[in-house]
């Protein structure tokens, strides 16, 4: 059986080197993430990989890590030390599941605006919010909190939020 590896490619060339590779390896996959992109006053959404300059791909390193190499849009195969980096089964089986549209789905966690939320971490653990939006992609989050009978806007890590029913079984 083959492994699954890391392979490096060149910046904003994902899908070329994807292409390139498929007639050298087993099996490729770019991960794909259509992410809110904002120019100007506008915000539209866009087609992105979910980890730039990265793709898997299943070979046999032996017979085919020296043409991987010289494929147009790639750097190099990911190692540390000197051993290449293989990625584990069960991170490809979790990636391709949630691929199964043609897109990651990252929406298992999506919170609609005005939900009710409970911060879990950081200064404000153990306060409840509303939640007020996402910021960059689902990084960030705003949340509406009532602080002094004033309600102020604060922006924190989406980690530290969770939707109001799930903060006890998170935090223990």
């Amino acid at each position: 059986m083959r492994d699954w590896y890391l392979v490096r490619t060149k910046s904003g060339a994902e899908r070329t080197a994807c292409e390139n590779l498929q007639h050298t390896v087993d099996r490729v996959l770019l991960p794909l993430v259509t992410m809110p992109l904002r120019q100007k006053e506008r915000i539209f959404q866009r087609t992105v990989p979910l980890f730039p300059t990265y793709i898997f791909a299943q070979f046999d390193l032996e017979t085919t890590a020296r043409q991987i190499r010289y494929t147009p849009g790639i750097r190099n195969i990911v190692q540390f030390g000197d051993r290449a980096a293989v990625v584990p089964g069960y991170v490809i089986d979790e990636l391709i599941s949630r691929c199964a549209e043609g897109l990651v789905d990252l929406s298992n966690r999506r919170l609609p605006l005005g939900a009710p939320v409970n911060v879990v971490r950081g200064p404000f653990q153990e306060f409840q919010a509303v939640f007020d939006g996402y910021l960059s992609g689902t990084e960030r989050v705003a949340v509406l909190l009532t602080v002094m009978n004033a309600e102020r806007r604060v922006v924190m890590p989406a980690r530290m939020v969770t939707p109001a029913g799930l903060a006890q079984v998170l935090v223990q």
